[in-house]
């Protein structure tokens, strides 16, 4: 079971958005069971998988509560456990609690009358706290988009000194597995490429070469909860996010591959 946190503590950078996408990409895969997981209380993954959030019957909250986890089914390889505004009281508890989500995910592997998942994807919420501590203590790896404006590199500094702690302290095999320059608009091209070669020359191979485009394809597809690679199959948009799953994929199982966890520094 592969687990990938998608994370950044800077909010507007599409995490939703690529967790989304990530999730149902790897789904398709044959042979390959994923879990979804929603770990923001603001539950905007959760209204992208859900028709109607309101009924949901798979809670994340459960893991912090100690309770038995229910994924609810979305596809035949795909399950997922959201969350709403019932999760955010989690930040205010003992910090104990950041341990939660890792146990209860290791449990629901080791329980037989259920599938084992091959990927577990956890949408993370843009801030530090409690809840984003757990997910990166949960995780094998981290994803992490950012848009190229002229703060990317203002709250990348911050994400990364926290994934030390977490290295450091409680999750000794956590690995950074690539920077993805999400939002990509093509009409500011100078401003945006310069902050690409600011990216690149700060973290060097963490930033990876696929990048995503800003469509409004992308834009609309969750409001149909539908990938872009089923909304719009033989568009843009579905080949970079194909592309950006398949380099993801290929870092995950090149047994050899090491990336340097804090960029070139």
């Amino acid at each position: 079971m592969i687990k990938l946190a998608v994370a950044n503590q800077k909010g507007g950078v599409g995490k939703t958005t690529i967790a989304f996408n990530l999730a149902q990409i790897l789904a398709e895969r044959r042979g390959t069971k994923v879990l979804a997981i929603d770990n923001d209380p603001q539950g905007n993954l959760t209204s992208s998988l859900l028709e109607n959030p309101a009924e949901l019957k798979g809670n994340i909250l459960n893991a912090y509560e100690e309770k038995d986890l229910e994924p609810e089914q979305i596809s035949k390889s795909l399950d997922f456990l959201g969350s709403n505004v019932s999760l955010a009281p989690v930040a205010e508890r003992d910090f104990q609690i950041i341990f939660r989500l890792k146990e209860s995910i290791e449990k629901l592997q080791n329980t037989p009358s259920l599938k084992t998942y091959d990927y577990v994807v956890i949408d993370s919420l843009p801030s530090f706290g409690h809840l984003h501590l757990a997910a990166l203590n949960a995780a094998d790896y981290v994803v992490v988009p950012v848009k190229p404006s002229p703060y990317a590199l203002s709250g990348m500094k911050d994400l990364f000194d926290t994934i030390k702690r977490i290295k450091k302290y409680f999750n000794p095999n956590i690995q950074v597995l690539g920077i993805v320059i999400n939002q990509v608009d093509g009409r500011k091209l100078v401003m945006e490429r310069e902050m690409e070669e600011a990216l690149r020359e700060t973290y060097g191979d963490l930033v990876l070469k696929s990048k995503i485009s800003k469509r409004i394809k992308v834009e609309e597809s969750p409001a149909f909860q539908k990938a872009i690679t089923e909304y719009n199959a033989q568009g843009p948009a579905a080949k970079e996010f194909k592309a950006l799953a398949r380099e993801l994929l290929q870092r995950i199982h090149m047994k050899k591959y090491e990336l340097p966890l804090f960029g070139k520094n």
